[in-house]
């Protein structure tokens, strides 16, 4: 089986190189290490390294690929010139993969056949005793088929080389989302799958008749999780027990976070789960309920606290018999 090809050579981002740039180059190096690309555990020098990537800006061409895709074919980058292209890099085990699919999915439908949309499965995010690290092309390939098949995907859904050859030519970003027009510029990036944004970006590109760049805000780098915590649990429950240690090791709380989320759901599905911005009004209101329930759980865990504390009469009663052994 051919594995993937880069066509134009590209093996990273196209900007120009500046002092900044190559501290922060230099630091994802020894953070996330080529040489431990496929890692066994996820840590938080990951994440970190993650959140230093800044991917391919606006107005770069998007590097050509030809990679196979979980039907036996071969998809190449080029061959879909001529409409926009959302670009979307997935793990079988990420949580922001698992919570952007109902949206992405939206979107599809929304936009049917003026947007082509193509996944790159890419490395493991969150390996574990389950779905561990990539060893071969055929693990790859079935977890690709298995995301397929659990999720429902009427996409291309494409596989990456062990040695991440496409996603290393995008910037090395895990969950990043692009906006490619129809001349293969890059309109728009989105580094943590933000859905309202690729939303505008799109809408913005058709409107000029699909070419152009920047698209919407052109990058954007903030981690929206929100999705991930409501909908993303199941990605890494797919790895195994030994995939959610390394998640709390490498981001505490976060177990608990998609926990809470899940089980909130219904509530908070509405707001994390869309295509749109969520109205201020509504930001609003959703911050001042969160305060008053914050503010609510302190003033009762502050009661009880004095409720176990003995009385004053207690403690004066207490304290001579402690003296006299």
């Amino acid at each position: 089986m051919r594995e993937a090809t880069v066509l134009d050579g590209s093996t990273g981002p196209q900007s120009p190189p500046d002092g900044a740039h190559d501290r922060a180059a230099r630091l994802v190096d020894r953070l996330d290490p080529i040489e431990d690309f496929n890692y066994p555990h996820f840590r938080m020098r990951h994440m970190v390294a993650e959140l230093l990537r800044a991917g391919l800006a606006p107005g770069s061409e998007a590097p050509d690929f030809e990679l196979p895709s979980t039907d036996g074919s071969r998809v190449r980058l080029k061959d879909l010139r001529g409409q926009p292209v959302v670009l979307h890099f997935i793990s079988y085990t990420c949580p922001v993969t698992r919570g952007g699919v109902s949206t992405m999915r939206e979107l599809r439908g929304l936009y049917g056949e003026e947007v082509r949309f193509v996944e790159v499965l890419v490395r493991q995010a969150h390996p574990g005793e389950r779905h561990g690290a990539y060893r071969s092309q055929g693990d790859k390939l079935e977890d690709a088929r298995a995301f397929v098949r659990e999720e429902h995907i009427t996409w291309p859904v494409l596989t990456d080389d062990l040695e991440g050859t496409v996603q290393r030519a995008y910037g090395g970003l895990a969950a990043a989302v692009y906006l490619i027009d129809g001349r293969g510029t890059v309109a728009f990036c989105a580094t943590w799958g933000q859905a309202p944004a690729l939303r505008q970006a799109i809408d913005e590109l058709l409107a000029r008749g699909g070419t152009g760049a920047p698209a919407g805000k052109g990058t954007d780098r903030m981690p929206h999780l929100a999705a991930a915590i409501v909908a993303g649990q199941g990605g890494p429950l797919r790895g195994g027990r030994q995939a959610l240690i390394d998640l709390e090791l490498g981001f505490p709380g976060g177990n608990l976070l998609m926990a809470v989320g899940r089980m909130a759901r219904p509530l908070l599905a509405p707001l994390a789960l869309r295509t749109t911005p969520v109205p201020v009004r509504t930001r609003v209101m959703l911050l001042v309920g969160l305060g008053g329930a914050g503010a609510a759980v302190c003033l009762t865990s502050r009661r009880r606290r004095r409720r176990s504390r003995p009385s004053p009469d207690v403690r004066r009663r207490v304290t001579p018999r402690v003296g006299r052994l």
